[in-house]
C-alpha cells in the first residue's frame, strides 16, 4: 500500500456493512458486506467481500461472493476464491485459486453493465 491518496484499508478483525464508492483502491483484510466500486480491490488472505464488486483491477487472495465486474485484470491467487457472477477482460488464476460460478470474458472496449441484486427496499 504504497500511495495512500484516494484508498481505503479495511483491516483484519474490522467488519463493514454497507456501499463502498471511492476513486482509488480498496485494500480488504476484513470482512465486507455490501457494494464496492472503485478503481482497484486487493482482497487479501483472510479478507471477505459479500456483495458485487466493480472495479478496474483486482488482485483476489481471499474470498469474494455474489459477483465482480472486472473492467481490466483479474488476478485470482493461490488462497483466492471467487463465487458468483465474474466478468473480465484479462484473467489470471494461479495454482490453487478458485473460480465457481457464471464467468465471461469482456471483449477489449465493450462496457461492463451487471444486473444490481435486489436488495431489501427495492423488495
Amino acid at each position: 500500500m504504497e500511495d495512500r491518496k484516494d484508498c481505503l484499508l479495511i483491516g483484519e478483525g474490522v467488519s463493514v456493512t454497507g456501499n463502498i464508492s471511492l476513486p482509488g483502491t480498496v485494500y480488504v483484510y476484513g470482512d465486507v458486506n455490501g457494494e464496492i466500486t472503485a478503481r482497484e480491490i486487493h482482497v487479501g488472505v483472510g479478507g471477505k467481500v459479500t456483495g458485487d464488486v466493480r472495479v478496474d483491477l483486482a488482485d483476489i487472495k481471499g474470498e469474494v461472493m455474489n459477483s465482480i465486474q472486472v473492467k481490466e485484470t483479474l488476478i485470482v491467487r493461490a488462497t483466492g476464491k471467487i463465487s458468483g457472477i465474474i466478468s473480465y477482460q484479462s484473467l489470471e488464476i494461479e495454482h490453487g485459486g478458485m473460480i465457481d460460478g457464471k464467468i465471461e470474458k469482456v471483449p477489449t472496449g465493450k462496457v461492463l453493465s451487471m444486473p444490481v441484486a435486489a436488495t431489501a427496499e427495492s423488495r
